[in-house]
């Protein structure tokens, strides 16, 4: 970025040498001493190294936000772990049960709007919860899910095509995949983003192979 930015900034002082060339001529110099032909073959070197350079920020961009919103979404389940042990009203989920919890449920104040500039979905963003069956009955363990959801409006109402384009989030994501070597994958925009899984239960009991969900 501030490699980025320097260029710009040499760019624009060149263009005002190039300036005062043209106006005074190819055989005059300026104060620093250079002509218009070094000028222009500067500028040419300067336009290689940004036409390398820009991709290269671009993608450091989006791999940072896309950082960001991993570490939400592992923000999300720590929240919904903390929830589950303090509230009695919530039940961990049997041998044949899912427990979902909600980012309304889990009420965390550390998730609110994306790296992406889009809102999380308080609705549609949740955590599922199942027992892991390779552990035993005295020591049960429990594995996390993780699905996250922004959209441009809190509702994720997608009113328009543009909207849906905006739709940013990860389809219910194993914890232990959000720090993965292949993390990034996870998140996914546009059409890609499951943001009504919520209300199929059907297809998320499929995925996690348990019989019955409860909601919180």
């Amino acid at each position: 970025m501030v490699l980025f930015f320097g260029l710009i900034f040499i760019l624009k002082t060149i263009f005002k040498k190039v300036i005062i060339l043209l106006r005074y001529g190819d055989n005059m110099k300026n104060k620093n001493g250079f002509t218009l032909v070094e000028l222009l073959a500067v500028i040419v070197i300067l336009g290689v190294i940004i036409t390398i350079a820009i991709p290269n920020v671009v993608s450091t961009l989006e791999k940072n936000k896309k950082e960001t919103f991993l570490e939400d979404a592992e923000k999300m389940i720590s929240s919904a772990e903390y929830k589950i042990r303090s509230d009695t009203k919530i039940e961990y989920p049997n041998d044949y049960s899912i427990t979902i919890l909600t980012l309304k449920t889990i009420n965390s104040s550390e998730i609110e709007e994306s790296p992406y500039d889009t809102i999380y979905s308080e609705e549609k963003s949740f955590v599922a919860i199942v027992k892991n069956k390779e552990a035993g009955e005295e020591d049960a363990e429990y594995l996390y899910y993780a699905h996250l959801v922004s959209c441009s409006d809190a509702k994720c109402e997608n009113l328009d095509a543009n909207s849906v384009e905006g739709n940013v989030g990860i389809n219910l994501a194993l914890h232990e995949d959000l720090t993965s070597s292949g993390k990034y994958n996870l998140v996914v925009k546009g059409k890609s983003v499951n943001r009504d899984l919520i209300k199929d239960q059907v297809k998320i009991r499929e995925l996690l192979k348990k019989d019955n969900i409860n909601v919180y």
